[in-house]
């Protein structure tokens, strides 16, 4: 993470890719700086910079700001976030807010991008999935995002990157806060607030910040009229979403600290099927606690340890209506659900000659159970050791390697071992080169382990961990066209998968040919002039196999443009973007994607002291009909043209 505390000097390709800024001009102190709040603790250690240093030795960075995240939608939520700001990285909400969905980086599938929430992986352990539908936009103060190959650092799953969504943090002495109040054109409302404050105590400067939001909505439908079949009673998906989280950061003196934080999550989800629904629903309760000690021993050393547990219980229920009358169920409050728990502990040291050895150790226990597809309540385990060392060459300044090495064993099957060497050079005053290359793995989930449907065993405890061996090249710049602000940036990556975890029709196994992964990616911004300014990026993948093996729901090409408008007293401002997909492959080898989808956003305050705000979004402006991931031979169609009103109120 990056620290709000940490003012050093980074490479200018950390701004560089702070793009999507597009209101105003990025928020860069001047060249080389980049500034951030102050914060409780003035000496954070090495867990609250790991993104950020890997910038500087050739890894490539993504920052979407406070700023960006607030100008995402009036009830933008993390997906919506992401998916307007993240160059490269494709979003699918299968059936808009509060739903599961899909997500690519640098060609990947849904699971090889790991998703971490304060350094604690959000990553679904009993299916390999994402879900980050309850993570509510108010309670996060930056989202991260490290591309390519990341295990080294970060373990099982970052084949393609890392997303690192930093929750907020008390800022102010004296109480302080925020309150929204939305309104959408489908029945939905939502609302949510945030208050802080720092005070002193015997130890040092204790910082308290709280949370709450609610979201809900009548629905709206996801299916088209002509994919209903049988007696479906109701068209409508709707849903209710409650969240509240609280954090707790205790200063001992300048050189440590200790912070506490918890999140509830409560939500109640209509999950609406196209074939004889009478209901389908989808409760589950989350919760998220961390406790995590850093410290600065001193000038030359830092390290941290945390601790974390990941629990997520849902109940499931399934009623079809049965032709001629009355009804039958499916499912009735069945239980899903898994654990995820561990520890880590991670140095710092600063060696004679500017050397920096990062070195840690990263202990995960998790478990899974579902009575739907039965899988057994069993724990799988997995326990890492990793060292980076990240030299300085007196004889060669504008080069900066690291290198690093991590071994992870795990409860069956075989254990891992990954390298990982990178290289940032600078070419001059305006351009960058950088590259990584390395091998990142994917530990089998619960499912893959541990699923027993009736009469078959389709689990299997020996599964070998899947294996990629990765490669990023690229080039940025940072410079002025015609007297105004660009910057620009290419990457070529190529990845190839062995040991692929796949289903052979009897049981989980590794497949025994490989899969190839290549493609490129650009993104570019240009400050236009004080008020206009432009963002585009495009990514194309190529995938190859040899046995046969195909990866399912990655767009063959994708692109995105943005423009947006800030008047000069930044009292209003306006924004519209288009984003383009082409073919997607699903699951069962059907083509679907080709679409393009224009959305509008605009704000204005309605005061100087900007307290008061409105806020609106107009999604899917064209109403067009698009498809985001398909399942049992329907297509699921993403929202329809939608309207989203939000009041502000900041404190």
């Amino acid at each position: 993470m990056i620290a709000a505390t940490d003012s050093r000097r980074f490479p200018s390709q950390t701004q560089t890719l702070l793009l999507g800024c597009l209101f105003s001009p990025l928020l860069l102190a001047d060249e080389h700086t980049l500034t951030l709040d102050q914060q409780i603790v003035s000496a954070p250690s090495v867990e609250s910079t790991t993104v950020a240093a890997m910038a500087q030795y050739g890894s490539k960075v993504e920052i979407v700001s406070r700023e960006q995240i607030e100008r995402a939608g009036p009830s933008a939520d993390v997906s919506r976030v992401m998916q307007m700001f993240i160059p490269g990285f494709y979003v699918a909400p299968k059936n808009g807010p509060f739903d599961y969905g899909t997500y690519s980086l640098l060609g990947g599938r849904n699971d090889d991008t790991l998703i971490l929430l304060d350094g604690v992986r959000l990553n679904n352990r009993l299916y390999g999935g994402l879900y980050l539908d309850t993570l509510p936009a108010n309670a996060i103060e930056r989202i991260e995002v490290l591309k390519g190959g990341q295990s080294l650092l970060f373990g099982t799953q970052a084949v393609s990157g890392v997303i690192n969504i930093v929750t907020r943090s008390p800022q102010s002495r004296s109480a302080a806060g925020e309150v929204n109040l939305g309104l959408d054109t489908f029945g939905g409302n939502s609302g949510d607030a945030r208050v802080e404050q720092i005070v002193s105590n015997g130890f040092g400067d204790l910082g308290l910040l709280a949370y709450v939001s609610h979201n809900v909505s009548e629905g709206y439908q996801p299916f088209r009229n002509r994919d209903y079949s049988g007696n479906v009673s109701d068209k409508k998906r709707s849903y209710e979403v409650t969240t509240f989280g609280g954090k707790a950061v205790q200063a001992f003196g300048d050189d440590s600290r200790l912070e506490l934080f918890y999140q509830y999550s409560d939500a109640n989800l209509d999950f609406a099927r196209p074939l004889n629904n009478y209901k389908t629903t989808n409760d589950r309760v989350q919760q998220i606690a961390t406790a995590t000690f850093e410290q600065r021993v001193n000038e030359r050393l830092s390290y941290f340890v945390k601790g974390h547990v990941n629990d997520w219980d849902t109940r499931y229920t399934r009623i079809n209506n049965v032709p001629g009358g009355g009804r039958k169920v499916i499912n009735h409050n069945d239980y899903w659900g898994f654990t995820d728990w561990g520890v880590q502990a991670e140095g710092k040291a600063e060696l004679d000659g500017g050397h920096v050895l990062v070195f840690g150790a990263d202990n995960q226990w998790f478990k899974g159970q579902d009575d739907v597809m039965v899988i057994d309540d069993n724990k799988a385990q997995a326990h890492a050791l990793y060292a980076q060392l990240r030299p300085k060459i007196e004889a060669l300044p504008n080069w900066h390697p690291s290198l690093g090495v991590r071994h992870e064993a795990m409860s069956g099957g075989d254990s891992a071992t990954v390298g990982m060497l990178t290289s940032l050079y600078d070419l001059g005053e305006h351009w960058q080169l950088r590259g990584q290359y390395g091998t990142a793995y994917k530990l089998p989930n619960a499912e893959q382990l541990f699923v027993n449907e009736p009469g078959e065993e389709l689990g299997n405890r020996n599964l070998k961990p899947e294996k990629s061996r990765n490669a990023e090249l690229g080039v940025d710049y940072r410079g002025n066209w015609s007297g105004r602000e660009l910057r620009a940036s290419a990457t070529l990556f190529r990845r190839k998968i062995s040991d692929l975890i796949t289903l052979d029709g009897i049981q989980w196994s590794n497949g025994q040919g490989q899969v190839l992964v290549r493609g490129f990616e650009a993104d570019a911004s240009l400050q236009l002039d004080d008020r206009w300014s432009l963002q585009a990026d495009m990514t194309r993948n190529l995938t190859e196999s040899r046995s046969g093996v195909t990866l399912n729901d990655v767009p063959s090409f994708f692109a995105r443009s943005r423009i947006g408008y800030e008047s000069v007293d930044r009292q209003w401002g306006a924004g519209g973007a288009i984003r383009y997909i082409r073919d997607v492959t699903s699951a069962q080898r059907v083509d679907y994607g080709h679409y393009t989808v224009v959305d509008a956003d605009a704000y204005r305050y309605l005061d100087n002291a900007r307290q008061h705000r409105l806020s609106l979004l107009v999604e899917n402006l064209f109403d067009r009909d698009y498809v985001t991931s398909r399942a049992s031979n329907v297509d699921n169609l993403g929202r329809p043209f939608t309207s989203e009103l939000r009041y502000t109120y900041t404190f």
